[in-house]
């Protein structure tokens, strides 16, 4: 019951039946994570300016560490956000990127790291400048709600100097599947990542992802019961980031 608003678009060639090489979908899904950086980047600085530093630039992410309450808004030193999956190419895609996925199929996780470049009550020193040049570590863990099974993707990194505002980090998603014929499997998604130096206080989970699907509704409600609303594509709060593989 989704339709995609906003995600990378596969070549013509792919859409007219070709087959994708997964260096080609990273490709596409890193360009299209690097443009929603920048634009979140731009975003942040902005709405940083409106508020003297404080909070977390609008990025949505709510629960980073550390946040400190001295006075005004939170200042918010280090965040992360997640995506939806962003399905680049697969046997029988028949419409663009979604969150349910034909088994298979090129798919991709992206997160984006926050570190407030930006002074606040508490911090003398932006986080930004305090997390130049330290490692980070982002794990993506998956739990299969259909066979009770669980895996995890990982990655590291090194922040520059100082730390960029927002860090896109993508993620190629297993979608091997159920066999043919078997049932789908439901599978949730939970981000975290922290500054990999014992006793560093910089640590977050994304409570929040961003839905790149637009949802219709359900308009075939039974009688007496309310219908349920389209919703269009954006940041879902704290809610589960689920998505679906078929065969």
């Amino acid at each position: 019951m989704t339709d995609v608003a906003e995600a990378p678009t596969a070549p013509e060639s792919v859409a007219a039946g070709a087959p994708m090489s997964e260096e080609e979908a990273r490709k596409l899904a890193t360009q299209w994570a690097n443009d929603q950086a920048a634009r979140l980047t731009e975003r942040a600085h902005k709405s940083l300016a409106s508020k003297n530093g404080q909070a977390n630039g609008g990025v949505a992410p709510r629960i980073g560490a550390p946040t400190t309450n001295l006075g005004g808004p939170p200042y918010v030193a280090f965040d992360v956000v997640a995506t939806s999956p962003i399905t680049v190419a697969g046997p029988q895609l028949i419409y663009p990127p979604s969150k349910i996925i034909p088994a298979g199929s090129l798919s991709f996780l992206v997160a984006f790291i926050y570190t407030n470049p930006s002074v606040g009550n508490g911090w003398a020193v932006p986080a930004s400048v305090q997390l130049g040049a330290r490692p980070w570590r982002m794990t993506v863990d998956l739990t299969n709600l259909t066979t009770g099974t669980t895996s995890r993707l990982v990655q590291n990194g090194v922040f520059g100097s100082p730390a960029a505002t927002i860090t896109p980090v993508v993620f190629s998603l297993p979608t091997t599947g159920p066999v043919l014929g078997g049932d789908p499997w439901l599978v949730e998604a939970n981000v975290t990542v922290y500054v990999d130096i014992p006793a560093q206080p910089f640590a977050a989970f994304a409570t929040n992802f961003y839905d790149i699907d637009n949802d219709p509704g359900f308009p075939f409600n039974p009688p007496y019961l309310p219908t349920v609303p389209p919703e269009t594509a954006g940041y879902r709060y704290d809610l589960p980031n689920r998505y679906l593989i078929f065969s």
